[in-house]
């Protein structure tokens, strides 16, 4: 089992590290494709991590991997939902009740509020086998449909001003996770440390994503004859989906060591 945990904390990927890279107004399907795939992963990862940790105390058997898959699904459905109920929500709140709109201190706390609330929403729902639903999975999703739908539903000086202060919280919120990565590593760092395994798993995951993205993209070029994505560019994806952030540092921190 904690094979498992540990593979499902190598599905994330530093989606902020690839993207500020690339520019979105030079390139924007090469950004489009690697932030896509990067939120994919980040996603992936935080669900599966969290339903093989819920097993943790439990042996593996032959039928564990539809145990895992079942809570996957439950887990993603549950998060999911709870990021849609309130974003829909929120939207709904803004387009009815104009008398909202008058104020963007208003909007922005709204708009602030309902997204953390669904966070809190997913984080005290926990099931008896100690399955936790995942507040990330469900502020992201409150976030996107936020983004298509209540951003249009809110005054035009609304729109400026949550454009602004959320940029400005997560270029914040970035510096901190990053600043707290590095200072944490000298913390946090087993007094062992195994080079055999360190390569063995880099060559793993080298291996693995290189073999994984070209054979993805030219069987697909077996079944659509027009190409989409440059050579080039496939590098650069390939590429993007070797580093590892902040998510799996994040999810390491959750990993009890007995130790």
């Amino acid at each position: 089992m904690r094979l498992l945990l540990f593979t499902a904390l190598l599905c994330s990927s530093d989606v902020v590290a690839a993207v500020s890279i690339v520019s979105y107004e030079a390139q924007p399907k090469l950004y489009s494709c690697v932030f896509g795939e990067g939120v994919f992963n980040d996603i992936v990862s935080i669900i599966l991590f969290n339903t093989v940790e819920s097993l943790q105390g439990s042996s593996f058997y032959w039928y564990t991997p539809f145990v895992i898959l079942g809570q996957f699904i439950l887990l993603g459905v549950v998060s999911i939902s709870i990021g849609l109920i309130y974003g829909i929500s929120l939207s709904l709140i803004f387009k009815h009740l104009r008398f909202l709109t008058i104020s963007p201190m208003v909007e922005t706390f709204l708009v602030f509020s309902f997204c953390y609330i669904s966070y809190f929403t997913s984080t005290l729902i926990k099931l008896p086998n100690g399955l936790e639903m995942s507040g990330i999975i469900s502020l992201l999703t409150c976030a996107i449909v936020s983004a298509h739908y209540t951003y249009y539903n809110i005054s035009p000086q609304g729109k400026q001003a949550t454009t602004l202060s959320f940029s400005f919280l997560g270029e914040m919120a970035e510096a901190a996770v990053y600043s707290y990565v590095g200072l944490a590593l000298y913390s946090t760092i087993p007094t062992w440390w195994s080079w055999s395994f360190t390569f063995i798993q880099l060559a793993i995951i080298f291996g693995g994503r290189i073999i994984g993205v070209l054979s993805t993209f030219y069987t697909c070029r077996c079944c659509f004859k027009k190409k989409t994505i440059k050579f080039n560019e496939l590098l650069f994806i390939t590429y993007a989906g070797m580093i590892r952030g902040a998510i799996a540092f994040a999810l390491v921190l959750k990993i009890q060591w007995d130790g």
